[in-house]
């Protein structure tokens, strides 16, 4: 497969992945990835105070700040809002029960974007730019280590594209997109000096980039030892070896102090603000401390969620789960492939010190992406997340290359790379394809309008303000159990366009007067922000209340609706604030 074919390969896998990361960047609500609203507070900082922040009070402050100040770059002429970003109060307590959008989504954030809502756009798109070259270092990687199997690279780069765990997390506000891209070019610049030699400019080159990951984020520091291993190779074995291991120290010392010399801005604030170069004093008031140390069954659910995040998990926690037989599929998959790379190495890997040390930097790199996981997490919870395995990414990728290699040359099919590569290319991203129409879109989908017919036959009609209508309620005529909720089941319509946030407030107030309960909320658990409902529709609306403190008697169940941060609706007939709908009884 000559190089020029190889590119256009690439370039095919290129658009694939720029359509499905864009697809996922674009229709994933905003703050719903991992840590998302987080992340973007800590470039809107920079943005707006032209500064790093101090202290806890930004908590993704203690992580370097060159994704953020790129990101601030691109997006402080916007204004970067918050005034978009409504939290969901159905969102907690968490559970199976509860809404996966920690946020309610209105107009705000409709296209055309403006204010924070592009800023938070403008920023993903970084991140898909960011996924991009990550996939081009992938494709070079697996080139680089493999010159004879070209076909490598471009398996590797084709499984990215089409990898649902790497699309999700390109198309989100996140750091690991920065990790991701340095640590595969630093992992190339380490292939091509153990393929091709060592030189001042390679030195200087991977150093800059080892610099650039520590500034994107710590966990690219576990591939500087890395460096050690691509300067042993390109001066071993030679006729003087003491006087080449000098020069390999000397070019090992150049990648190191020009890493350091990169990233010391930042080392040197954190020795000065916190007492350390890396911040951990801040990283540990910004994070959940693990109280205890790893047990057995804290390393079950490590592995598990690594595994599970890789091929993909969806939402602010991971709460939205691709099939269970989507995950079943994966592990067959890599059995397979393992099987793939052992018949690669025994029969089609050509031996010699440069390809050893090729296959050594691919299997180091992820196993030391992976302890530094586990070592972070003896300290922090929420560590079983794939992306903290980004800085290795591609070499993982690659090894997905060599695994399809071993395979397809082990069942005959050896001299048909170029269809094989091809067929891949065509088929794999339908994973990422299908994550994306039946999965992510589905999640956080509005609810289905209500037919009329569906209604429960006690219907009502209360206007609140001009168009919003509670055209039926109910909920059980059965005296309340203690410590036991009440639910109501109101049902709303929009006569006319709504141009404002809603939130009905849902209240028992005592006989005696005092307020047993009150749920302030948006509809449809915050599913279906009102401004954007079509005139006409009917959205169902469940709420439960838990009287508290308990009393005995009777309770009046009342209902009324203001605009986010606003006053209330007036009713229509009614003189006060909240419409008396029934009354229950414990």
């Amino acid at each position: 497969m000559k190089f020029l074919s190889s590119r256009r390969y690439f370039l095919a896998i290129l658009l694939i992945y720029l359509f499905l990361a864009t697809a996922f960047s674009v229709t994933q609500p905003l703050g719903e990835a991992p840590d998302e609203a987080d992340h973007y507070a800590y470039l809107r900082y920079i943005a707006l105070h032209r500064a790093l922040p101090q202290g806890p009070a930004v908590t993704q402050g203690k992580h370097p700040p060159l994704y953020y100040a790129l990101a601030a770059g691109l997006t402080a002429w916007t204004g970067v809002d918050f005034d978009f970003l409504r939290a969901n109060p159905d969102a907690f307590p968490l559970g199976p029960d509860a809404p996966p959008n920690f946020f309610v989504h209105t107009t705000l954030e409709a296209f055309p974007w403006r204010g924070g809502a592009l800023a938070m756009h403008l920023a993903r798109f970084l991140s898909v730019a960011l996924g991009a070259i990550t996939l081009w270092g992938a494709w070079r990687l697996g080139g680089e280590s493999f010159p004879e199997h070209p076909q490598i690279g471009l398996l590797a780069a084709a499984f990215l594209a089409g990898l649902p765990g790497f699309l999700y997390i390109s198309g989100a506000i996140n750091n690991d997109n920065a990790a991701g891209a340095m640590g595969a070019l630093a992992l190339l610049m380490m292939a091509r000096i153990i393929r091709r030699g060592a030189s001042w400019a390679r030195a200087g080159g991977l150093g800059l980039l080892l610099g650039l990951g520590l500034l994107s984020k710590v966990g690219v520091l576990s591939l500087w030892p890395l460096a050690a291993l691509a300067f042993a190779a390109a001066y071993w074995p030679q006729r003087r070896q003491a006087r080449a291991w000098a020069w390999g120290l000397a070019h090992l010392a150049l990648t190191w102090g020009v890493g350091l010399f990169v990233a010391s801005p930042w080392l040197v604030r954190n020795w000065r603000l916190y007492g350390d170069f890396l911040g951990w004093s801040l990283v540990r008031q910004t994070i959940d401390l693990r109280a205890a140390p790893l047990s057995l069954q804290d390393y079950f659910w490590l592995f598990k969620g690594l595994y599970t995040y890789f091929w993909g998990r969806f939402g602010p926690i991971g709460q939205v789960w691709l099939p269970t037989w989507v995950y079943a599929l994966g592990g067959g998959l890599v059995l397979l492939l393992l099987a793939g790379v052992v018949h690669y190495v025994r029969r089609m890997f050509s031996p010699g010190p440069r390809a050893i040390f090729s296959l050594l930097l691919l299997a180091f790199a992820p196993m030391l992406v992976l302890a530094s996981v586990v070592r972070y997490s003896y300290l922090a919870l929420g560590t079983d997340q794939a992306r903290l395995m980004w800085p290795a990414v591609s070499a993982l990728a690659v090894w997905v290359g060599v695994g399809v290699t071993g395979l397809t040359d082990k069942i005959g099919l050896g001299r048909h790379w170029p269809r094989v590569t091809l067929a891949f290319i065509a088929l794999w991203p339908v994973a990422g394809l299908s994550a994306w129409l039946f999965v992510l879109r589905p999640a956080f989908a509005p609810p289905r309008p209500i037919e009329p017919a569906a209604l429960p036959s006690s219907q009502t009609s209360i206007l609140f303000g001009d168009a919003f209508e509670l055209v039926a309620a109910e909920w059980s005529s059965d005296p309340m159990l203690e410590d036991q909720p009440i639910e109501v089941r109101l049902y709303w319509r929009a006569t006319a366009p709504l141009a404002q946030d809603l939130r009905p407030v849902v209240r028992l107030v005592h006989e005696d007067g005092w307020l047993a309960a009150e749920h302030d909320h948006s509809p449809a658990q915050g599913r279906y922000a009102t401004d954007r409902w079509r005139p006409g529709e009917i959205i169902a609306d469940v709420v439960e209340l838990v009287p508290n403190p308990a009393g005995q008697g009777r309770f009046w169940l009342q209902v009324g609706v203001r605009p986010f941060r606003g006053d209330w609706l007036p009713i229509e007939g009614v003189d006060e604030s909240f419409y008396t709908i029934g009354e229950v009884r414990r």
